[in-house]
């Protein structure tokens, strides 16, 4: 769905669920304010149906009337069920808040039960599912973070908030903390050239210290597992302003879910106070953790959302690769020559680069062979071809 029209139903399921708290109170008053409140709902689900059909695209909706609006939904192929009643719900709505006339809580739990079916119908036709099940989670692209938070939304419906505390603490692991995990680097020698900083991307950990990626500081320092985590809080605090983020909230997260860390894949280790279950562990502080890790979420997909990449899904003609000249170690003619190209080599064209000497170009390629036995290609070398004009 189309995230307007699930924050309009996200909307409209919060209006709902007060409404039935007053209706079901079964007294005048709050059955009064519940019936004004229903047909707010009732709208605003009518408004999301034909948003998510695009509808408000090819004509104006605001000036148009709860009957109209309905007709508009008959014109674009949605079974209206319970009409007359859903109608007779409008009047009653509009005797009761411009008339201030009490309204019946039997009446008012029929309306209720109709309208619960004609919400349920139409989001439905455009969701596949009941308002009940629309969350704010369903605006998240699907991810691994993601899957985290349907477990833990399904965690906490049995009330085992613990559990769908770690879940959020997953997803926020797996969409950012994992960047700052250092557990790869346990191995790793400081004087060798991963420890100095030369390479290893590979290992992950890049937003971790640089001086902190290696076996020597990891056992000096590194006493349970989620110390595996190291935490750059200026760099944090620069992605939060980057990402239009409070840095307070994200703090938050982090002291109200346990602590995790992923070892090898699926292996999962937490930690947290022997007074957290008893004091955090609840719908209160369940709630504001997702809010906290779903807008995260959002912000990130936002920000992710307007990079932009060179397309390379148009093939290019190649230049040409000339046998016997060499393979030099910059694009210069006076680097050190790496090698020469062999006809067996198989090449994997990559740039084509201005030289050191602006009037000269360079192919930057790849040059592998094949093992005759197993036939899996090794690459050989890398480096610059100069670019002869001259041949044809």
């Amino acid at each position: 769905m189309k995230q307007s029209t699930t924050n309009t139903l996200i909307t409209a399921k919060a209006i709902y669920n007060e409404t039935k708290s007053l209706i079901n109170s079964e007294n005048k008053h709050a059955c009064t304010a519940g019936i004004i409140l229903l047909q707010d709902c009732i709208e605003l689900v009518v408004l999301a149906v034909l948003d998510e059909l695009d509808v408000d695209e090819q004509k104006s909706l605001e000036s148009k009337s709860f009957d109209e609006l309905l007709g508009e939904l008959k014109k674009n192929g949605v079974a209206i069920v319970k009409s007359g009643t859903i109608k007779a719900l409008n009047k009653q709505r509009v005797i009761s808040k411009h008339y201030g006339q009490l309204a019946e809580p039997a009446s008012v739990v029929n309306y209720l039960n109709a309208a619960d079916y004609f919400i349920n119908s139409l989001i439905n036709h455009i969701a596949g599912k009941p308002l009940s099940e629309i969350l704010l989670v369903d605006l998240v692209n699907e991810c691994l973070a993601k899957t985290h938070l349907n477990a833990a939304i399904l965690l906490a419906a049995q009330n085992n908030y613990l559990e769908a505390l770690i879940e959020i603490r997953k997803a926020f692991y797996v969409a950012y903390e994992d960047n700052y995990s250092i557990y790869n680097w346990r191995q790793i020698d400081q004087n060798s050239d991963l420890g100095l900083g030369l390479s290893g991307a590979s290992l992950g950990g890049d937003k971790a210290d640089q001086w902190k990626r290696n076996k020597q500081w990891i056992a000096s320092n590194v006493s349970k597992p989620v110390e595996f985590i190291q935490i750059n809080h200026e760099r944090l605090k620069i992605d939060c302003m980057e990402w239009g983020l409070n840095t307070s909230e994200m703090e938050n997260l982090r002291r109200l879910t346990p602590d995790i860390v992923q070892t090898e894949n699926g292996i999962w280790h937490t930690d947290y106070d022997f007074l957290f279950p008893a004091n955090e562990a609840n719908s209160s502080n369940f709630n504001y953790c997702l809010d906290v890790i779903i807008n995260f979420l959002l912000k990130m997909q936002e920000h992710n959302s307007i990079r932009k990449w060179p397309r390379t899904d148009k093939d290019s003609i190649l230049p040409k690769i000339y046998i016997g000249n060499s393979i030099y170690e910059q694009p210069s003619q006076t680097s050190l020559a790496k090698g020469v190209v062999q006809e067996n080599h198989i090449c994997a064209m990559e740039r084509i680069i201005s030289g050191f000497n602006n009037e000269e170009q360079y192919q930057y390629i790849s040059f592998y062979l094949v093992d005759e036995d197993t036939n899996e290609e090794t690459l050989h070398f890398q480096g610059y071809l100069l670019i002869d004009e001259s041949i044809g």
